[in-house]
């Protein structure tokens, strides 16, 4: 299959765009700066530009692609629209392109399914400073509701630098409480569901 990964130095994408190369898919990196990408070596093709630039994006989608994987962010934990600015960019260029699927990397807030106690702790994570991060990804995330694209969204919670563990729970219920996932596992679900498609048009949680 072949995809193009928005946020390939981050440290999902990274490993989204290491375990699709490995799965044999043909792999095109979104970067703004190609030397921050330490994987891939020469399996992987290299797009520079910024993800609000339409112009460089309707430029880089240009070869044709059979999906779209975003795992941009914002690391600094104050209020930021880059998530939802470089949504508003990929699905435009999308359209014009006329590529139909797009996989999304977000967390369990976008979750329209959550328990009492998932619905607290997501309103309380919204009072900290994580707090922007997660109104930019509800943002993002409305604008791909909306597309008409076929899409899916991996919904992680704490995500914590750590080893792929092979095991985690998916749910399309959130359930609150302090869960983790480590970049190379929520990696391991997006590139799953490349190919086997079970989570179109929903949130699907991920978690130890």
């Amino acid at each position: 299959m072949k995809i193009i990964v928005f946020g390939a130095t981050g440290r999902v994408g990274a490993c989204i765009v290491e375990q699709a190369i490995a799965a044999g898919h043909d792999v095109t990196a979104f970067v703004r700066d190609r030397r921050r990408l330490k994987v891939g070596g020469d399996k992987v093709s290299i797009v520079e530009g910024d993800v609000r630039d339409q112009a460089a994006v309707r430029s880089a989608l240009d070869p044709g692609f059979d999906a779209v994987v975003v795992a941009i962010g914002e690391t600094a934990l104050k209020p930021s629209t880059v998530v939802t600015d470089g949504m508003h960019t990929i699905i435009t260029a999308m359209k014009e392109r006329g590529i139909g699927r797009l996989l999304f990397v977000s967390g369990v807030a976008e979750m329209p399914n959550k328990t009492f106690f998932g619905k607290l702790m997501a309103a309380l994570l919204k009072l900290t400073p994580v707090g922007h991060a997660i109104r930019d990804h509800d943002r993002a995330f409305e604008e791909l509701r909306r597309s008409g694209l076929q899409w899916m969204v991996a919904g992680g919670p704490y995500i914590k630098d750590g080893p792929r563990v092979g095991k985690y729970q998916t749910s399309l219920v959130y359930p609150g409480g302090f869960k983790i996932i480590h970049p190379p596992d929520i990696a391991d679900l997006v590139v799953r569901e490349l190919t086997e498609q079970k989570f179109t048009g929903s949130v699907v949680g991920i978690w130890y």
